[in-house]
C-alpha cells in the first residue's frame, strides 16, 4: 500500500530522469577522472527521488533551471584546456591598471592588496584575510538558501512562489549569458598575472600552479584549486549576484534589511579585490550582466502578466 501511494502514475518518467542523470554525471566525472569528493553526494537524489511523491517532483521541476547550470558549469573544466590559446591577458590587466591604478599608486589594486596581505603579519591582515575568504565563500550557500526560503514560503504564499520563479529566471538569464562569455571570451584573473605574468596559459604552465604564491589564506586556495573554469573572470559572478539581489529584492523587504544585502555587496566586491581574484573591472562586467539578466526578467514577466 505505501509503495503505490508513493509511486503515483506518470511520475515514473521523473524519477527515472533524474536517477539517469545522475548515474551519467558521475560516469563522466569517473572516465575524464574529473569526478571530486563532493560529487559523491549527487547519489543522495536517486533514494529522494524514489520515496519522493509529487512534491519530489515539483521540486525537481521547480530548480531544474539552476541544477542545470551548477552541472554545466562543473563540466567545463573538461573544456579549460581548449581554451588557453584565447585566453585574454594582457588586455584586462591594462585596463585596469589605465581605470583603477590611482587606487594603487599606479599598480592593480588587487595585485597591491595580495602584496600587502602576504607581507603583514599584524592583526589587521589576519581578521581582513580570514573575513574576506568567509565572505567570498559564502556566496556558494547564502544565494542558494535564500532561494529555497523563497521555494518553501510559495507553498504557502502564492507571492513567494511568483518571487521564487523571478529568482530563478534572473538568475538562469544571469548564469548561462555568463557561461556564453566565458566560452568565448575567457580572460585571466589578477592572481594569474602574480603567478605568470602576461604569459598565455598552457597546460604545462597550469599543470605546475603554486596557487600558494598568488593568493592568501587555505579557504581561497582550495576553492580556486578545484574551480572548474579558471578562466571565467570576466564577467565576475561574485560581482554580479549582489547586485541582482538588490535589484530583485529592492521593493520586497524594508530598509534595514536593504541596507544590509548593500552592506553584503559592497564586502563582497571588496574580498574579490584584496583575494587577488578579480579585477574591479571583471566586477563591474558582473554588474552590467546582472541589470540586463533584471531588465529581461522584467519584459518577460510584463509579458505573461
Amino acid at each position: 500500500m505505501a509503495t503505490e501511494i508513493l509511486i503515483k502514475p506518470g511520475t515514473e518518467s521523473w524519477r527515472i530522469t533524474v536517477c539517469a542523470i545522475v548515474v551519467a554525471y558521475l560516469a563522466l566525472g569517473v572516465a575524464t577522472n574529473s569526478i571530486r569528493c563532493y560529487h559523491w553526494f549527487m547519489l543522495l537524489a536517486v533514494p529522494f527521488s524514489v520515496l519522493s511523491g509529487e512534491r519530489g517532483r515539483q521540486f525537481f521541476v521547480d530548480w531544474a533551471p539552476l541544477f542545470a547550470f551548477w552541472l554545466v558549469y562543473d563540466r567545463l573544466r573538461l573544456i579549460q584546456p581548449l581554451l588557453y590559446s584565447r585566453v585574454a591577458v594582457l588586455q584586462p590587466f591594462e585596463i585596469e591598471r589605465w581605470a583603477f591604478g590611482w587606487m594603487a599608486s599606479g599598480a592593480v589594486p588587487a595585485h597591491a592588496a595580495h602584496a600587502w596581505l602576504a607581507s603583514s603579519t599584524s592583526l589587521l591582515a589576519v581578521m581582513v584575510r580570514w573575513s574576506a575568504q568567509t565572505i567570498y565563500f559564502s556566496h556558494l550557500f547564502f544565494v542558494p538558501a535564500l532561494i529555497c526560503v523563497m521555494w518553501l514560503g510559495g507553498r504557502r504564499s502564492e507571492h513567494s512562489r511568483e518571487l521564487f520563479k523571478r529568482f530563478v529566471r534572473a538568475f538562469t538569464i544571469l548564469n548561462f549569458s555568463a557561461v556564453a562569455i566565458y566560452l568565448l571570451l575567457p580572460a585571466a584573473p589578477p592572481w594569474w598575472v602574480t603567478l605568470n605574468g602576461m604569459e598565455q596559459p598552457t597546460i604545462e604552465n597550469v599543470t605546475q600552479l603554486n596557487m600558494t604564491a598568488a593568493m592568501n589564506g587555505p579557504l581561497i586556495q582550495g576553492m580556486i584549486r578545484n574551480a572548474s573554469q579558471w578562466f571565467a573572470a570576466v564577467p565576475s559572478l561574485h560581482g554580479a549576484y549582489p547586485v541582482l539581489l538588490l535589484l530583485l529584492l529592492r521593493r520586497e523587504v524594508n530598509r534595514l534589511i536593504l541596507a544590509a544585502f548593500i552592506l553584503y555587496g559592497i564586502t563582497m566586491w571588496c574580498a574579490t579585490v584584496v583575494l587577488n581574484q578579480h579585477y574591479i573591472i571583471d566586477l563591474m562586467a558582473g554588474a552590467v550582466f546582472a541589470i540586463a539578466a533584471w531588465w529581461i526578467e522584467r519584459r518577460f514577466e510584463k509579458r505573461a502578466a
